[in-house]
């Protein structure tokens, strides 16, 4: 495989499928999101109102396309951080996840140090999950001049088995293929379809997270369920995200 690093597990047994450079660091693109998702489902709850800040909209590529003032739930927000892997999301997320719920405004002084405090609240979660080989420097994985965020294939298993096992609604979101978030007094309409091919092309994935960035190259977290095993997958820095990931999927069930 054209992957620098892969890990392939049974979810339930922790047994190893597949490995291949496991414990390199490498960046990782918007695989980083998990883990901004995990941090701000362990402070906020699903049904809480997030405000969007002028800054986030300002993020690119990909994004949902918010505007300033609008309110999302945190739920709403997730759909666009797993089936678009939407940085503008991400950034409410790591904005107002820290803090009194009360103190947001659109263009509040302190949005960049609730950010700082949430990034740093980040790294300590990767560190209590015992990520040896991992460190966020923003909440989207973007690449920066002052370097990029990383981790391992194995860490990045780590990560999304403790996401998946602690908030399962995480795979109900990321095996959203469509979804259309009517629009409310708070915001407008969001018409989104996933960008992970894979619910399409290969029977029993049920999400997880894609990234892309020219640093990182492809990478991917991928769920599977098959006969009754559950796969889960990592790739990093592969140049066929998809034919790889159902090559090694195979090759994993038929261990199973």
């Amino acid at each position: 495989i054209t992957a620098k690093a892969a890990f392939f597990i049974d979810t339930r047994t922790g047994q190893v499928l597949y490995s291949k450079n496991i414990h390199d660091k490498l960046p990782i693109a918007s695989l980083a999101k998990v883990m901004t998702v995990l941090v701000a489902m362990e402070q906020r709850g699903l049904d809480e109102k997030l405000l969007v800040s002028e800054r986030a909209t300002e993020m690119e590529p990909d994004e949902m396309i918010l505007l300033p003032g609008e309110k999302l739930s945190l739920k709403e927000l997730l759909y666009g951080i797993f089936l678009l892997s939407a940085n503008d999301a991400a950034e409410v997320l790591a904005e107002t996840t820290i803090g009194d719920r009360d103190e947001f405004t659109s263009r509040s002084e302190g949005s960049e140090d609730r950010r700082s405090r949430f990034i740093r609240l980040m790294n300590s979660k990767a560190e209590l999950l015992g990520l040896k080989n991992t460190k966020f420097v923003n909440p989207t994985g973007l690449d920066e001049d002052t370097g990029n965020s990383y981790s391992s294939a194995y860490d990045l298993a780590v990560l999304a088995r403790y996401a998946i096992k602690h908030y399962p609604v995480l795979v109900d979101i990321s095996s959203t293929e469509h979804i259309i978030l009517p629009a409310t007094p708070l915001h407008q309409d969001y018409d989104m379809y996933s960008g992970i091919n894979l619910l399409t092309s290969y029977p029993g994935v049920v999400g997880f997270k894609t990234g892309y960035t020219p640093e990182a190259g492809l990478t991917l977290i991928t769920l599977a369920r098959n006969n009754g095993h559950e796969v889960l997958g990592v790739l990093l820095g592969t140049e066929n995200r998809r034919d790889e990931a159902k090559e090694l999927l195979d090759y994993s069930f038929k261990q199973l």
